[in-house]
């Protein structure tokens, strides 16, 4: 049997001069590239499998190759044979010999969007802890440099008193001054009294 060795060039070239198979499909020459279209390739599992008796991995490519005039890859053509086949199986098995239909999500997922779901809900409950803590805060502050800002405000407006807590020191430092030497102008005067009399 002759190889098929035509060159990318020329595979082109000769595109429209090639053959066409009885699907219409394009072919080589030696027709080793001429692929089963995965419809005909189903529909000939489907058709073999419906008739009911056993039908062998030969008996299939020999199908192909009758209907055809290729046999497609083995691991292509046995994983669609298998494909349908169970899927035919599924179809037929009364509805108590079936397993149980496969929950939605798995155990693990729900889990995980039930915790998921409690993690959001906690940090909503602390965004909002947080808020309150927060407004708490700011009017503490507030309070505080209102506090402040009166008590600076009274002391700016008490400029007198300030001058006259001077005015009262100076005054009270003079008279401690003017007392202490009138008191020693007192201790010196009956020293001199004491001398000689009248």
């Amino acid at each position: 049997m002759p190889i098929n060795c035509l060159s990318r060039y020329e595979a082109l070239e000769s595109a429209h001069n090639q053959p066409i198979d009885a699907q219409g499909q394009r072919c080589y020459p030696s027709r080793v590239n001429c692929r089963i279209s995965e419809g005909h390739l189903r529909g000939v599992c489907r058709e073999l499998i419906r008739a009911g008796r056993p039908v062998s991995h030969r008996a299939l490519r020999r199908v192909l190759h009758e209907r055809f005039g290729a046999t497609g890859k083995t691991a292509r053509v046995l994983r669609v044979w298998r494909e349908e086949s169970a899927l035919l199986a599924a179809a037929t098995k009364p509805p108590n010999e079936r397993p149980p239909p496969v929950p939605a999500l798995p155990t693990d997922v729900q889990e995980l969007q039930d915790r998921l779901k409690q993690a959001e809900a906690h940090a909503a409950e602390q965004s909002a802890r947080a808020e309150v803590a927060e407004l708490r805060e700011q009017a503490h502050q507030d309070r505080w440099f209102l506090e402040i800002d009166q008590l600076r405000e009274q002391l700016r407006a008490q400029p007198n008193y300030a001058r006259e807590v001077r005015t009262l020191q100076s005054t009270v430092t003079r008279l401690t001054v003017e007392l202490a030497a009138l008191r020693a102008g007192l201790a010196g005067a009956p020293a001199a009294g004491e001398g000689p009399g009248p």
